[in-house]
């Protein structure tokens, strides 16, 4: 039986991956990919790219991917980010940077569709949390759904096989009805938003359709020490704790 793992943006926060990775292993997950956002935030770019690449997590390109290889202005991101970006470019070996390079704006696989933020201009990066940006994402992929973040805040937009009134949900295990398409958030183990320190990632089993958010702890100290001793800002660490 065929399950996917979906990861959320990873930030260079090598401890939430590792954490994540050895949760999906557990639950016999057979294909890996990522919905972008390597880099950025944390302390550890080089080896979360080094485990993504070992792993073969097949991932799309997000905006702090294409930021540090100057495809995009960085000029929008806050304070905090542009420090760290800045000191990513310092620290990412070539290897890396060339992978970063090579990664796609949109996967597309038989039973779903992976992209960073709204379609359908995924070079722009906007942020999909609204009814317009899900609609108008939906219509841009054939599959019966599509996985993004951007966010870092998990959630579900559903057309019915109607197709009329779009709904939305948090659900964290439920089916996607025949007919439905939906286009899922799967958050962020690098850095989550939604008030849950633990990392989340996304596992889809097309034949069954069913669609689960599982979450685990992880070594969130080990992240905050590295950042503070990277001279990276102390709230790149500390908004860890508390998941915002």
């Amino acid at each position: 039986m065929q399950k996917i793992g979906i990861l959320g943006d990873l930030h260079s926060n090598l401890s939430a991956l590792e954490a994540v990775l050895a949760l999906l292993e557990l639950e016999g997950v057979t294909d890996l990919y990522c919905v972008g956002d390597l880099v950025g935030y944390g302390a550890r770019p080089n080896e979360v790219i080094n485990l993504v690449r070992q792993n073969n997590v097949r991932s799309v390109a997000g905006n702090h991917d294409w930021a540090l290889l100057d495809k995009i202005d960085s000029s929008y991101f806050n304070p905090y980010a542009r420090a760290a970006l800045d000191w990513t470019k310092k620290t990412i070996t070539k290897e890396n940077s060339d992978f970063l390079e090579s990664l796609p704006l949109i996967i597309e696989e038989d039973s779903f569709a992976l992209f960073h933020g709204a379609l359908p201009e995924p070079e722009l990066f906007h942020y999909l949390r609204s009814f317009p940006a899900a609609r108008a994402s939906l219509g841009e992929f054939s599959q019966a759904v599509g996985f993004c973040g951007h966010t870092h805040v998990p959630m579900n937009f559903v057309l019915p096989k109607s197709g009329d009134e779009l709904d939305w949900h948090f659900s964290q295990d439920w089916i996607l009805g025949e007919g439905e398409k939906a286009v899922v958030n799967v958050g962020s183990p690098g850095q989550p938003r939604d008030e849950n320190p633990l990392a989340p990632v996304v596992i889809y089993n097309p034949n069954s359709r069913r669609i689960q958010l599982l979450r685990t702890p992880y070594n969130i100290a080990a992240e905050q020490r590295l950042i503070r001793k990277a001279g990276l800002p102390s709230i790149l660490g500390d908004r860890l704790k508390s998941g915002i």
